[in-house]
């Protein structure tokens, strides 16, 4: 057992990390080998994270979340890793690179029509923001355009390299808007994967 109080975090954060480390070991533990061998995704227990409580840890309690912080979803995401580290980049996938960016950036329409479907489970999500040839300069070598077109945007473009993209049912596109503005010219769209 990993003692977290000898590094200065309370009883709280303790039990949610024995919490995850025991459902991890116990369940998403014997899923790893087959998650790894045959490229699966076991996406009926990703959605059953939600019983647990632990799909939308940060999310305000409005909106169905636990309310807590981004240390607890990294001791999460720690504690999921010692037992199955391909799950653990799916968890923080969706739960960290999209539905933080959410709780940051997007106004409460936004928030309240997609943070509770990803705290009961009903959405997985995944960002789009690599693309082909850009290295480690994702953002000043975009070649992904939006375009507007009435009261919607046509994206154009490729992306590669999408955690959870083959099962995600909403993602976050990166998409240069701007161009003239290089990085500073860059919006990020939500695309369900029904659109």
């Amino acid at each position: 057992m990993t003692d977290l109080t000898k590094y200065g975090f309370d009883n709280d954060y303790q039990q949610l990390f024995d919490t995850v480390d025991r459902y991890s070991r116990e369940v998403l533990h014997p899923l790893s080998e087959v998650m790894d061998k045959d490229d699966w995704f076991p996406i009926d227990e990703f959605r059953n994270m939600s019983e647990l409580g632990i799909l939308g840890v940060t999310v305000p309690e409005q909106w169905g979340g636990a309310g807590m912080n981004e240390i607890a979803q990294a001791l999460i995401g720690q504690a999921m890793s010692r037992w199955n580290s391909s799950m653990s980049l799916n968890y923080l996938s969706s739960d960290n690179l999209f539905v933080n960016n959410i709780l940051r950036n997007g106004n409460d329409h936004i928030r309240e029509k997609y943070l509770p479907g990803f705290c009961d489970g009903s959405y997985i999500g995944a960002l789009g923001l690599t693309e082909p040839g850009a290295g480690s300069d994702a953002l000043g070598s975009m070649r992904t355009k939006a375009v507007k077109d009435g009261d919607s945007y046509i994206l154009n473009g490729r992306k590669i390299f999408i955690t959870n993209g083959p099962c995600a049912d909403v993602l976050m596109v990166y998409a240069k808007t701007a161009p003239e503005l290089g990085p500073h010219g860059i919006s990020a769209f939500i695309v369900e994967k029904d659109f």
